[in-house]
């Protein structure tokens, strides 16, 4: 049976959401993206009191100023005795094994996790988890689960990251035209707006849509991930109240790329 595991955006959705989940993503401070709000060690000290699994998102890409920080960070976060680490940079698997850390590792670079082949290669490496990318069709997710021995994640709900520019894009533009920063913003564009946020390690812009997929048969997938970023917290708590009672939620059914093939045409 499938666990649910949710990105939250602040300790007190931590708490108010804990009957309806088995495990948290956890952005970690000054080394993850993609995510409105990051937690410390001692917020995630904290959330361990709720008796969950706990997986340490760490998925930007590490510079070599940033080295030191990374290898403090991870241990600490390995004396927590958590479940486990997200990450991007396969830096992480080397350093890992040079500093002799416990915690298990999930591979999640994003667009670039659509196959067994490299998710296989990676368990190799002892890394027992991975994180499959959200262009991936129903099909595809079912045949990687086929052929891996891996854990697997999979998004079900929740803006999707489309990009991630190091540039502070928002600021800069509003620089530029001396305009005051709002608490949301958007870009439009052909009839969409898309959901974009600035913040200390540049901008990421989201999906138009909120992949609402939650009632899609994934009992073979491992870890069901409920995204709260840009959702209201009382939304977001109906809708995993909705899910464990096998009730439709209030938003529209969105399958993203679930059923719909990825094509390529040359011009």
């Amino acid at each position: 049976m499938s666990k649910v595991a949710a990105i939250i955006n602040s300790l007190d959705e931590a708490s108010n959401i804990k009957d309806y989940i088995d495990a948290y993503l956890v952005p970690l401070k000054d080394l993850s993206i993609n995510y409105i709000n990051t937690f410390s060690l001692e917020d995630i000290e904290k959330i361990k009191q709720f008796d969950k699994e706990i997986f340490v998102v760490i998925n930007k890409n590490i510079h070599n100023n940033e080295l030191s920080l990374l290898e403090q960070s991870l241990k600490e976060v390995d004396k927590l005795n958590i479940n486990g680490i997200i990450f991007y940079d396969i830096a992480l698997v080397n350093i890992k094994n040079k500093l002799g850390l416990q915690t298990p590792l999930v591979w999640n670079q994003e667009h670039l996790s659509t196959n067994y082949g490299t998710v296989n290669y990676w368990y190799k490496k002892s890394v027992e988890y991975a994180y499959l990318s959200s262009e991936l069709t129903k099909r595809e997710i079912d045949e990687i689960q086929k052929n891996t021995k891996s854990k697997l994640f999979v998004n079900v709900f929740g803006y999707i990251p489309m990009f991630t520019s190091r540039r502070h894009l928002i600021q800069n533009y509003l620089d530029i035209f001396n305009l005051k920063s709002k608490n949301k913003n958007t870009i439009r564009k052909e009839g969409k707006s898309y959901p974009i946020n600035d913040t200390n390690l540049g901008t990421t812009v989201y999906s138009n849509y909120i992949l609402n997929a939650v009632d899609i048969d994934f009992s073979n997938i491992d870890y069901l991930v409920f995204n709260s970023n840009l959702i209201d917290e009382t939304d977001f708590q109906n809708v995993l109240k909705d899910y464990q009672k096998h009730k439709e939620n209030k938003f529209p059914k969105e399958t993203g790329f679930l059923y719909k093939e990825t094509i390529y045409k040359v011009k």
